[in-house]
C-alpha cells in the first residue's frame, strides 16, 4: 500500500517496499555501476533521509551521506574512499 504525504502543499506517494528494493539494488551494485547511477543514488538518499527524518546537520555535514555523494559527482571527487561512502550509504539509509 502506498504511503501518501504532503510536502509544501503538494501530495506525493511512494511504496516503502519499492523504496527498500531500490535501496537494496544500490547496495548490491559494483562500485562502477554505483558511480554510473550516482544521480539516482543521490535522489534516493534525499528521499530516505527525509522519510527517516535524519537531521540535516547529519546528512549534509562534511561526512554526511548527501554531502559525500555530491562530492562524488564533482570531477575532483572526494578525499573519502568509495568504500567508506558505500558503507555510509548502507548504514545511513538502511530500511528495515
Amino acid at each position: 500500500m502506498p504511503i501518501e504525504y504532503l510536502s509544501e502543499g503538494a501530495k506525493f506517494s511512494l511504496s516503502y517496499q519499492e523504496l527498500r528494493e531500490h535501496y537494496l539494488n544500490f547496495c548490491d551494485m559494483s562500485d562502477a555501476d554505483f558511480l554510473k547511477n550516482l544521480a539516482d543514488a543521490l535522489h534516493l538518499a534525499c528521499v530516505i533521509c527525509f522519510l527517516k527524518e535524519i537531521p540535516t546537520y547529519v546528512c549534509l555535514s562534511d561526512k554526511g551521506i548527501i554531502h559525500e555523494l555530491v562530492h562524488l559527482l564533482k570531477e575532483n571527487g572526494t578525499t573519502t574512499e568509495i568504500e567508506e561512502i558505500r558503507d555510509l550509504f548502507k548504514l545511513s539509509l538502511c530500511l528495515a
